[in-house]
């Protein structure tokens, strides 16, 4: 994951930008890590190492929905 892409990735996680995928399974592990982020605000790294490895698990929909994001 590029740094572009890495930083809106953390603005979704956050909640400053709004993305819904047409995969189900990722936006689970989007309301999961934004819940993880607001119990505890110093947990960005971990949430993003979790994203790291559902992107690397689902290579089909990291293409498309980093690809969907980056455009954001």
């Amino acid at each position: 994951m590029d740094a572009v892409v890495q930083e809106k990735v953390e603005k979704v996680l956050r909640g400053e930008l709004k993305y819904t995928s047409t995969n189900l399974a990722l936006n689970m592990m989007i309301s999961k890590m934004q819940k993880r982020l607001q119990a505890d605000a110093g947990s960005m790294e971990a949430c993003m190492k979790e994203m790291e490895a559902f992107m690397a698990k689902y290579p089909i929909v990291a293409k498309v929905d980093l690809a969907n994001i980056a455009a954001l």
